[in-house]
């Protein structure tokens, strides 16, 4: 179980892409402060971080149009069992 992955929930990335967006806002307020040594530490964990949350962002997009997929499936396929038999001619 340890090197199980679970899909990331929507609460999940938002909890991501929020992280990413205090490392920049933390940047940019660096920049302001003429901090260089925090703007160079903000730098390598933006470098870091921002791949991550953009992976696991397309995951999660990708999972959502599986599962829509699914369902319209699932929905076509409940349909079709419905659909009387037409015998003419």
């Amino acid at each position: 179980m340890a090197n199980e992955t679970k899909s990331p929930t929507t609460k999940a990335v938002e909890s991501a892409e929020n992280l990413l967006a205090e490392l920049k806002k933390r940047a940019e307020d660096a920049h302001r402060a003429n901090d260089e040594f925090t703007l160079r530490l903000m730098q390598d964990l933006i470098k870091v971080t921002s791949p991550i949350v953009t992976k696991a962002l397309a995951r999660f997009h990708r999972e959502e149009r599986a599962r829509i997929n699914n369902l319209a499936s699932q929905l076509r396929e409940k349909n079709r069992e419905q659909k009387p038999v037409n015998r003419e001619g």
